[in-house]
């Protein structure tokens, strides 16, 4: 169930969009994890680094770069609009696309990927264990993906896999030229926010290829906040430029759906 636990007030706060560069701080730590036998949480096929161990890290007095994180887990909060958009939590929308894409044999293979709004990584890792030619990932917390996103691109891949990425970090509207030519874009639980729904439309309309597809998984409802599978659906339709499709849909719990854009031809 999607919750907040604040008001949320609307704000629009965009942060300067820049690249993360994978380094060997962050091969390094792995390997600390993997020698210190810590345990690592199973997804599907996939390793991710335990949660509570993120959290230690946060929460230590030796990770003072990490003090918005620590203020978010001090607040058991899904969201803190300008500081903090949910990249430290698995959503349900995003094991539907990885179900989806396995059941469908979705084809990744050679194809430029971008993980919008990645978190964990779990579907930009999902698209290079099939062979995309480049995965690209994007949070916009620098802190997630230097804790958590790259961390795990490491322990689910190899040199030639993790060579093949890119991670960008900040809010969209500061990235939408810094992210080019994608053959698919992954967005999972992104819609919950209506005032973000033109920075979101410009990223895909800006990096997505002609002949590229959009998946987008989100819910119908996000209560709290105003988000709707159904007015941003209606915001796709009033601009000629996308066509959409639904190739998903669950009716368990909240409704939620899987949402497929490309270009209209």
């Amino acid at each position: 169930m999607f919750k907040f636990n604040f008001p949320y007030n609307g704000d629009q706060i965009e942060t300067e969009g820049r690249e993360i560069e994978m380094s060997s701080y962050h091969r390094e730590s792995v390997q600390q994890y993997r020698d210190n036998c810590c345990p690592t949480t199973t997804v599907g096929e996939f390793h991710l680094l335990d949660f509570k161990h993120i959290e230690k890290l946060v929460t230590s007095q030796q990770s003072g770069k990490f003090e918005s994180l620590n203020s978010v887990l001090q607040m058991n909060s899904d969201l803190l609009t300008g500081v903090y958009e949910g990249g430290l939590k698995i959503w349900e929308c995003t094991l539907d696309l990885l179900e989806y894409f396995e059941k469908e044999n979705i084809k990744f293979q050679g194809l430029n990927v971008l993980d919008l709004g990645c978190g964990a990584g779990l579907l930009g890792i999902y698209a290079l264990s099939r062979g995309a030619s480049s995965v690209h990932f994007q949070d916009y917390n620098a802190e997630v993906l230097d804790l958590v996103t790259i961390p795990n691109v490491i322990l689910n891949g190899n040199p030639e896999m993790t060579g093949k990425t890119r991670f960008f970090a900040g809010d969209w509207g500061s990235l939408a030229q810094m992210l080019k030519n994608y053959d698919i874009v992954l967005t999972s639980e992104t819609i919950y926010n209506p005032e973000n729904y033109s920075k979101l439309l410009k990223v895909f309309q800006e990096t997505t290829k002609k002949s590229g597809v959009i998946y987008v998984a989100a819910k119908h409802h996000y209560f709290g906040v105003g988000g709707s599978l159904f007015e941003f659906e209606k915001l796709l339709r009033q601009n000629e430029r996308w066509e959409t499709s639904i190739c998903f849909c669950s009716n368990e719990g909240v409704k939620r759906e899987i949402l497929k854009v490309f270009h209209n031809k």
